[in-house]
Formats: structure tokens, sequence, C-alpha cells
């Protein structure tokens, strides 16, 4: 027990270091969906909650798991303990894993739910993150589907992806996977190489190829 016990926290000190260098990346939010912890290779953390952003510099002891926060300004929290499910926790609350900038450039997120096909593919550009968003809606009972496209500016906001004016909310993020929602509607996207094409449903027609009657 004491080896698997010893093996498990070797990988996981090694996973969240980046391979033994003593880093810490990536994006957290806090259970109030409004805050998030940014953490940058070069020690800053940028805390961010709605239009106030905090800098702050931190300290991973890969050891303690522990990463120790100081900042000039008061801080929600200056101490944060890395858990086994690749969450943060301040003792009195947790900081679960968020999308963020890195992990959505140059790459194509594709997922179904029942009768959709959702496709995005984002690109780093001087105007932000640029969205091309793809829509398949099936029609079972005459075999067609609708394909509409969209462009927009991608924005993230504590758990919200924002695509322009549209809103998600952002759940069980991974490295190649979120779950995305929007009202009692929810689907989960898969990440795939950028510019990875739909496959539309066999035997079904575009609408707008369809003969006018």
């Amino acid at each position: 027990m004491k080896a698997i016990a010893l093996l498990f926290s070797l990988c996981l000190t090694l996973l969240l270091s980046g391979c033994g260098n003593d880093e810490f990346q990536g994006r957290f939010v806090a259970d109030d969906g409004i805050t998030s912890y940014e953490f940058q290779p070069d020690g800053t953390v940028f805390i961010v909650s709605q239009d106030q952003v905090i800098t702050a510099h931190y300290t991973y002891s890969a050891g303690k798991n522990t990463l120790a926060l100081e900042a000039e300004e008061a801080l929600p929290a200056d101490l944060l303990t890395v858990t086994e499910k690749n969450t943060l926790t301040t003792g009195v609350s947790t900081l679960s894993r968020g999308v963020d900038y890195t992990m959505l450039n140059d790459s194509t997120w594709i997922g179904h739910q029942g009768d959709y096909t959702f496709a995005l593919t984002f690109s780093q550009t001087d105007k932000g993150m640029e969205t091309y968003s793809e829509l398949v809606s099936y029609y079972n009972d005459d075999m067609t589907y609708v394909y509409q496209t969209d462009d927009s500016i991608t924005h993230l906001s504590g758990d919200k992806l924002l695509l322009d004016a549209t809103q998600y909310m952002v759940s069980d993020v991974t490295a190649n996977s979120l779950t995305l929602s929007i009202g009692a509607k929810h689907m989960t996207i898969n990440k795939y190489p950028k510019g990875t094409a739909i496959e539309f449903r066999e035997g079904y027609n575009n609408i707008d190829d369809e003969p006018l009657e």
C-alpha cells in the first residue's frame, strides 16, 4: 500500500510540475463560478473576478503539493493544496480545472448530442480568440439536416465561455474534453486537430440541396 501511495505521489508531482520542472500551469475556477486563478509558468498567477485582476506570485512545493501565494494586495487565499482529483482547495472552497485559451488555441472541438452536432475551431489572432462555429441539426422525418456556421470572438469569464453574446457554462474540463451547457441543454465536446471535418450522418441530405417543390 505504501509503495502504491508513493508511486501515485511521484506521478502527481511529475504531472503538475512539468516533468520535473518546478512549474505549475493552468486555469482553475472557484466554486462561486466567478473567480479564476490563472497560473503562468514564470511563477505569476492572475486572480480574476469579473473586472478585477490581482497579480500575485506563487511558489509550488512538490513535496507538500501546495501553492503558496504572495501579493501586495489582499488575497482570497494565500495557500492552496493540490488534490489527487486535479483540483485545488483553500480548506473552505474548491477550485476546479477550467478551460484556458492555450488549450483552445489551434484546435477543433466536436460534440454530438441527440440530433445535433456542434463543432468549434479556435484561432488566436490580434483580434482575440476567433472562433468558427458549425451546427448541424438533423431531421429524421425526411432524412435531412440543416448546416449553419458562424464567426465570433471567444472570451472566458469564470466558468463561462462566451461566443460573442452567447454564453455557455463550462464543466468537466480535461485536456481533451469539456462540457458546454446552455439552459437545460448540455453537450460534451472533444478535442481534435485543427480543421477536423464534421462527419455527417449517412443517408441524410443537406436541406439546401433538396429540390424545391
